[in-house]
């Protein structure tokens, strides 16, 4: 599904200046997980072998797993936060406090949050620690939460 446009804070900036993203918030569109993608993504992870796991189990029909909701932290945020250079990389950097908090279906509706909490200088790059969580439309408890960490390069793509 194409998220919607409405009540998104796009947080952009210059490479000079990125400094100033520090403390901002963002909010991606609202979006939902297509049923057809939810086999896909377990056969590539291997889940769908899981068939111990799964036996008696009390999940909801048309769960997306946690690691799927993860995995779309990438998707989510790229349309939304980004430097104004055709030449930045963003590198993933690592994940603290994961938390899946609510589980989500097929059926919810979902889009990113978040705060740039740290703009930290790290080599030729800048390391970004991102609060993030995913709201769930309707729903007061999140689906996730996740600290995540963000390197973003410039030029060739060397890290940092």
């Amino acid at each position: 599904m194409t998220p919607s446009t409405t009540d998104i804070t796009t947080v952009s900036s210059s490479w000079g200046d990125i400094s100033s993203m520090q403390g901002r918030e963002f909010t991606g569109g609202w979006f939902s997980v297509d049923a057809d993608r939810l086999q896909p993504f377990d056969f590539a992870t291997y889940t769908d072998q899981n068939t111990v796991a799964l036996e008696g189990s009390n999940f909801p029909d048309g769960l997306v797993e946690g690691f799927h909701l993860l995995s779309l932290l990438d998707h989510l945020s790229n349309q939304i936060l980004y430097i104004d250079d055709p030449a930045w990389t963003g590198w993933n950097y690592g994940l603290d406090r994961v938390r899946f908090v609510s589980p989500v279906t097929v059926d919810d509706v979902f889009r990113i949050r978040g705060t740039v909490s740290e703009v930290i200088p790290r080599g030729d790059g800048q390391l970004l620690l991102l609060s993030c969580w995913l709201e769930v439309r309707d729903r007061v408890k999140p689906a996730m939460t996740a600290e995540w960490r963000v390197l973003w390069t410039l030029g060739d793509g060397d890290r940092a």
